[in-house]
């Protein structure tokens, strides 16, 4: 069942291809026996946009213009033809271009570009309107940086351009209830950077689902499950030390060096780059 679920989340993500997820960052978590906990996340976070987004049109080339004799001449661009022939037409006798056809080619060619490029920008703007940002432009993404601000914990959060919010998280709370981070408003789809899970027994489960490398948390969650591996995800670009400290027990962690002693109890940390296929994960008893 569970292997069943991450193929519908992962599902979700790929069809978007849309992603909140870390930069480069430093975040500590610090966990106290008496149940309160600290959050410090300091770096980027990036609204990821379908890679294909970004590609601009290739420039015109007169090897594009294609002209035969007895029809009329057509586009190729990328070694095809820009508007397939039917299933079953002959091949026409190919001749060279006049230059009036040609600049008529090219006319079509980048009118046609611009046509493609216009509605990708809209695309992206309805896709990131979907999920959380007021729009594409620079001026929108920087009124959704203040109206972040609004809510508790963000101390600073400033637009640096195509989709990377420069941040600086701090938040005290108490570790009675389930807490997840971050919490983007009017976004319904995310992966925790960081997740807090109380149990019945009083132990706390950290994990931390976006600090992982590769094709990110999906990608680390299907190999874990066995499942097939995939790239049609989008990239991790989370880069960074996810660090965690407590003065209670630590039952279980994967980290690679385990526990080292610390001013103020014990301390793990995980360091998060391209390579780095885990998902931090320890339990902690407070």
């Amino acid at each position: 069942m569970r292997a069943w679920k991450l193929l519908v989340a992962a599902a979700a993500i790929s069809l978007t291809g849309c992603v909140w997820t870390p930069g480069k960052f430093t975040s500590e978590l610090a966990l106290h026996r008496g149940g309160t906990f600290v959050l410090d996340y300091r770096g980027e976070i990036i609204f990821q946009m379908p890679n294909d987004k970004d590609k601009p049109a290739a420039p015109w080339n007169r090897s594009m213009a294609q002209c035969y004799v007895g029809r009329e001449p057509e586009l190729r661009a990328g070694g095809e033809l820009t508007a397939p022939r039917p299933e079953g037409a002959d091949s026409p006798t190919t001749r060279a271009c006049t230059a009036a056809e040609i600049a008529g080619l090219k006319a079509q060619y980048q009118k046609e570009a611009a046509e493609q490029a216009e509605k990708k920008r809209k695309d992206a703007d309805q896709m990131a309107k979907m999920f959380g940002l007021t729009g594409a432009d620079d001026e929108s993404n920087r009124r959704f940086a203040a109206n972040l601000m609004k809510y508790k914990g963000w101390r600073s959060v400033a637009y640096r351009g195509k989709g990377v919010f420069d941040v600086n998280y701090h938040f005290e709370g108490r570790a009675d209830q389930d807490f997840a981070f971050p919490m983007i408003p009017d976004t319904d789809l995310i992966v925790p950077f960081i997740a807090i899970r109380r149990r019945n027994d009083g132990a706390v489960l950290v994990t931390a689902p976006a600090f992982t490398g590769g094709t990110g948390p999906f990608g680390a969650r299907a190999m874990a499950a066995g499942l097939p591996k995939s790239d049609d995800g989008p990239q991790s670009r989370a880069e960074g030390r996810f660090t965690v400290t407590t003065d209670a027990e630590i039952l279980t962690n994967n980290s690679e060096d385990g526990p080292v002693a610390a001013p103020s109890g014990k301390q793990l940390h995980w360091d998060v780059g391209a390579a780095s296929k885990k998902i931090p994960e320890t339990l902690v008893r407070l």
